[in-house]
């Protein structure tokens, strides 16, 4: 599906003009992004795309954490460690892929829930999105005890048995032109408690790090997206 679009999309030249408003903490030598509520009763962590840290993530973030009195804590890994994707080197990036392969970050995502939950006594679930690569991370965690609920943006290599040891699990994906109604329905169908928004005037990877949101019509509907992931939490999860 939305694979194609990851090759043929060209990657953004601009750099956003964003403050990210959280803080950095070190867990196991890795820096992980920090923002909301410290006494929030839910945790959202969010699984950044194959470019990293980008200030439209931290922007997502942000949203994510404010807004409300019941605002979650967001926190966000740096599961690359710095060592992005090298888009321009085609055997490069092979190497990169398999050794970030998605089963790959558990242990490290696990760790940090593990300090979530040491750290802050007041969080009893947590949810996770992700963005294009972090959004079939995110699937693919759903089975994990404490994962309640997962939202998927512009989402990349979903299959149908993504579908599978999910159970009840809520599942929200917001689609883009890229990821058609065709190429989603197979695991649509299996999932039990689905809700896809579709965003067809956008395209992959609007929401991360392709999308330029001084483009009037990308930053609507990224905000649009991020007011649906929040709606989406709030129902799961509180």
């Amino acid at each position: 599906m939305s694979s194609e679009a990851c090759d043929t999309i060209p990657i953004p030249q601009f750099t956003p003009e964003y403050t990210p408003k959280g803080e950095y903490e070190l867990i196991d030598n890795r820096k992980v992004y920090v923002t909301g509520n410290p006494k929030a009763s839910y945790a959202l962590i969010c699984i950044y795309d194959v470019f990293g840290f980008h200030k439209n993530t931290f922007q997502g973030c942000d949203y994510l954490a404010t807004g409300t009195e019941d605002a979650p804590l967001v926190v966000m890994p740096d599961f690359f460690n710095g060592d992005v994707v090298p888009f321009g080197d085609p055997e490069a990036r092979k190497i990169w892929s398999e050794k970030n392969a998605y089963l790959n970050h558990v242990p490290y995502l696990q760790t940090v829930l593990d300090w979530i939950k040491a750290k802050y006594p007041s969080i009893k679930v947590t949810g996770l999105y992700g963005f294009c690569w972090g959004g079939k991370f995110a699937i693919a965690c759903a089975k994990m005890d404490i994962v309640k609920a997962v939202a998927l943006i512009h989402p990349s290599r979903l299959v149908d048995t993504d579908a599978d040891g999910i159970g009840e699990v809520p599942v929200l994906i917001i689609a883009s032109k890229n990821e058609t109604v065709e190429s989603l329905a197979p695991l649509v169908s299996k999932l039990k408690k689905v809700e896809v928004v579709r965003m067809d005037d956008v395209h992959h990877g609007w929401c991360a790090a392709r999308g330029d949101w001084g483009d009037a019509l990308q930053k609507q509907r990224a905000e649009e997206a991020m007011r649906k992931t929040n709606e989406f939490f709030h129902k799961a999860l509180l």
